[in-house]
């Protein structure tokens, strides 16, 4: 059975003031959420994890579009909702002359039993979500700098072609994966420096030039797409890269999303700037009169550099700078006559039609605001086929005051597109990429392990199920880990590693800070939802099944408390401290810090604690401790409550 849910409402605020509160896929900003999570996942997935205020449910929902530029977000359902079967949704910020008009639909499909049931809970969750964003709220978005750019270098390989780069050096010793940049059809690789040098501390970067252009020579007979597939080949195999991220403008666009659509299996991404398609869709007609129109000046006997002049007419927009307008003429002006007759002769004979359903990898698209030749509507209509063939996330932008090379036009802008989208697919840069992959599959097992035993308990956990959430086969986490109670003891490890992280390699800041950072991180632990529910499940089969609630005491908290006590061992060694038991004191500090609200959270899931009432436990446990056992309270409590005034607020999500 199918349900529909629309809800709309109206805000005296601007979309850019309500989109900037709902622009993270996080949802802690609506009132019936109490927590929420983005969770390790496979293929750059973006899923959600969040649990209702009341604490009755836990939901699991994946991204599926985003665009800033039309502020709109689209999530399906993953888990959580019993009887549905799917459950897409999107939420849409249009302008009005008022302020703002904020759309909130759902498609349900669920059993006849539930899909009233689930409709009617999705009409209050989107009312209530509306409701909170309908007030003024003036948020302030949170901007993402960019790395200091990195030292670029020229290179050319192999022979016949010869392939001209330009490559950010740092870290291509080692790229597991490389992000590639193709220029378009009246370009040259120089067209992406500034992307090459500002993205490169994020991913490995690397731009070429195609046959004929700038250092590349042309091949031995006309190119076509497989000669170009083999050049990408080529790049990646000089850098060891297992995997790309394809980022192509215009005609280079269309190359990039033919290569990837062809080779998914080697793409982690792919990036469109104005264009994808190309004349893959084109009659043959259509084709042909594009490829004579083209060639009449080549015919006569002209070159690029003659009507390169009419050709920045058409791709610059209205606001482009003598800078990026002599930029674009001299990049067409250098371009042979021989080179740019031959791109037009694979540009208008397309292998075959681009198969939007293999896009198993991550696509952002962009498209400058005055672009003509790949305009907003055009660009905007396939980044919903992608969307529709269900790659695992679609993001769509407009650049502002931009015209074809946006990239050229607007750097900064489009700089942050991709490096938010890089971020996604390459969080973060690791010494060995191979070790990188392999430490983000095991955090991942260890993830949905520690969802599956906070569901479940351990008992009601199975090996199956846990290989499920992680997205991850049966025999990977006997392989990565070993057998259920080994996964147990390495989600307890996990957190007790977590805890005690501050006490292991303590700053040079004083013990009172130490201590600060380690209260909060122990907070920010046992108080997420997930580990509250392990503990009362615990508590709850700690008669049956004995053993299990030992093994939890022994490889959590007790080892645990034995990192502490370790710390406030050192510290009476150089002085600082005074104590006859270090396990005593240990516990002395645990209770003192933390007991009364995780006491609180653990009999009433719904109500966690805020940060206030968890900044007053703090700051009060940490003064009667230091008062009780510091060698010089006065000086530390002064420091401490100097501390407590600038520490940054705890956060549930």
């Amino acid at each position: 059975m199918r349900e529909t849910v629309h809800c709309i409402a109206q805000s005296t605020a601007a979309p850019d003031e309500i989109w900037a509160a709902v622009a993270d896929f996080n949802v802690g900003w609506h009132p019936m959420v109490s927590w929420s999570m983005i969770e390790p996942s496979r293929n750059a997935q973006i899923i959600r994890r969040f649990a209702a205020d009341d604490g009755s449910s836990i939901m699991r929902e994946r991204l599926t579009y985003y665009s800033a530029s039309d502020h709109t977000i689209a999530y399906e359902m993953v888990e959580g909702i019993e009887g549905a079967s799917s459950y897409h949704a999107r939420l849409k910020i249009t302008p009005s002359e008022s302020g703002s008009t904020m759309t909130w639909n759902a498609d349900i499909t669920a059993s006849a039993a539930r899909a009233p049931a689930i409709a009617n809970g999705t009409r209050e969750i989107f009312e209530a979500g509306l409701n909170a964003l309908t007030p003024q709220q003036n948020p302030t978005p949170v901007v993402s700098e960019l790395p200091n750019k990195s030292a670029v270098a020229r290179l050319t390989i192999g022979d016949t072609p010869r392939l001209g780069l330009t490559v950010a050096p740092e870290g291509l010793d080692r790229a597991d994966t490389i992000c590639l940049f193709l220029h378009g059809i009246g370009g040259n690789r120089g067209n992406w420096d500034d992307q090459v040098a500002s993205l490169a501390q994020i991913m490995p970067t690397v731009a070429l030039d195609l046959r004929g252009y700038g250092d590349s020579t042309l091949g031995f007979s006309h190119s076509q797409l497989d000669d170009y597939f083999d050049d990408i080949k080529h790049v990646m195999a000089k850098f060891g890269a297992q995997n790309i991220v394809l980022c192509g403008l215009s005609y280079g666009s269309w190359i990039a999303a033919s290569f990837a659509l062809a080779h998914p299996d080697m793409v982690a991404g792919l990036v469109l700037c104005g264009g994808c398609t190309g004349m893959s869709e084109a009659d043959p007609d259509e084709r042909e009169s594009f490829r004579v129109s083209r060639e009449v000046p080549l015919d006569a006997g002209q070159t690029p550099a003659d009507f390169a002049a009419g050709v920045v007419d058409v791709i610059a927009g209205p606001t482009a700078t003598a800078d990026v307008r002599a930029q674009l003429h001299a990049s067409m002006a250098n371009i042979p006559a021989a080179t740019y007759r031959d791109a037009l002769n694979c540009f208008c004979n397309p292998l075959e039609k681009l198969d939007f359903k293999k896009a198993d990898f991550p696509v952002l698209l962009m498209t400058g605001e005055q672009d003509k030749l790949a305009p907003p509507a055009e660009i905007r209509a396939v980044s919903h086929r992608f969307a529709d063939a269900k790659a695992p996330h679609v993001t769509f932008e407009v650049i502002a005051d931009a015209g074809h090379v946006c990239n050229l036009e607007q750097p900064a802008a489009v700089n942050a597109q991709l490096a938010r989208f890089l971020r996604i697919i390459s969080p973060a840069a690791a010494a060995s990429p191979k070790v990188a992959k392999k430490s983000a599959k095991h955090a991942r097992i260890l993830d949905a392990a520690l969802r599956e035993f906070s569901m479940n308990g351990f008992s009601g956990a199975s090996m199956q199920s846990i290989a499920r959430r992680a997205e991850v086969s049966k025999p990977t986490l006997y392989q990565y880990i070993g057998t259920k109670e080994d996964i147990f003891r390495a989600v307890l490890d996990q957190g007790r590693s977590t805890i005690v992280a501050p006490l292991k390699n303590p700053s040079d800041t004083g013990m009172p800070a130490v201590l600060w950072d380690f209260a909060w991180g122990y907070a920010r632990y046992v108080l997420h939802p997930d580990n509250l529910s392990i503990a009362r499940l615990i508590i709850g089969e700690a008669e049956r099944v004995p053993d299990i609630a030992r093994q939890f005491h022994e490889a959590g908290p007790a080892r645990a408390l034995k990192g502490i006590a370790q710390y406030l061992e050192e510290r009476r060694a150089e002085g600082l401290l005074v104590f006859e038991c270090p396990t005593l004191t240990a516990e002395h500090l645990w209770s003192l810090i933390l007991s009364g609200p995780r006491n609180h959270a653990l009999h009433f899931p719904q109500e966690l604690p805020d940060e206030a009432t968890l900044s007053k436990t703090i700051r009060s446990g940490l003064h009667v401790f230091l008062r009780a056992y510091s060698t010089t309270p006065d000086t530390d409590l002064a420091s401490l409550a100097d501390i407590s005034q600038k520490s940054p607020p705890w956060r549930t999500t």
